[in-house]
């Protein structure tokens, strides 16, 4: 559950309850309105009060325990993997933001021919939303064009020659960079393309591959 809705949820909870305890009974027409009981003969039940230290404290706590839950997940709310055919109906697969992701992707690689990978140099951490263009040096003309909802990018291509060309933006940078590698793809096999762009990005704490290879399964550190 998103942590926005989560917390507006608790609130709307303790708000609707208040609301409820403060409501005057109706009466009939000509019918003596009955008195009212002062405010310390009121039943407290601790539930609906919103001024009730206890029942603050603990939306408090829920509200807190949901914040540092999305801290420690820095992947809330990013995107899924998508899962796709361009125009001409080639199959790609695009994502790789979470641990998770990148398992099923790593898990699914042989139904693709070409697998690129973006990360930064010299760290080698990973990088998401690079704009990719693969061009059939062939026909000169380009049979993918996205940007890339991650740091992996599976597509099926037919046998050939093709150039894979990504443009990225580092944080900070003044201008883009565009990076380009000639690929040669079988008629069976993955060929992996590996675009490494200057950027100040570092390794997540939570992640690491241990041999260092952008393509390796993903490893959680223990």
């Amino acid at each position: 559950m998103n942590k926005h809705i989560a917390i507006l949820s608790v609130f709307a909870v303790l708000s609707t309850g208040a609301h409820a305890q403060g409501a005057q009974p109706s009466t009939q027409p000509g019918a003596q309105p009955s008195a009212q009981p002062s405010p310390e003969s009121r039943p407290r039940t601790g539930i609906t009060e919103s001024t009730d230290p206890t029942r603050a404290e603990a939306v408090q706590r829920a509200a807190s325990g949901i914040q540092e839950r999305a801290a420690r997940d820095p992947q809330a709310g990013m995107p899924a993997l998508a899962r796709a055919k361009t125009p001409a109906g080639l199959a790609f697969l695009s994502g790789g933001i979470s641990v998770g992701d990148r398992a099923t992707m790593h898990a699914e690689r042989s139904d693709y021919s070409l697998w690129v990978a973006t990360v930064a140099k010299p760290s080698g951490a990973y990088l998401a939303g690079a704009k990719l263009r693969v061009v059939d040096l062939k026909s000169k003309t380009a049979v993918l064009e996205r940007e890339m909802d991650g740091p992996w990018l599976m597509v099926s291509l037919p046998a050939g020659q093709y150039r894979v060309e990504a443009t990225f933006k580092a944080d900070g940078a003044d201008k883009s960079q565009t990076l380009s590698e000639q690929v040669s793809i079988a008629p069976s096999g993955l060929r992996q393309s590996l675009l490494r762009f200057d950027s100040k990005a570092l390794v997540s704490p939570d992640m690491h591959t241990p041999d260092g290879n952008a393509f390796s399964p993903p490893t959680p550190t223990r």
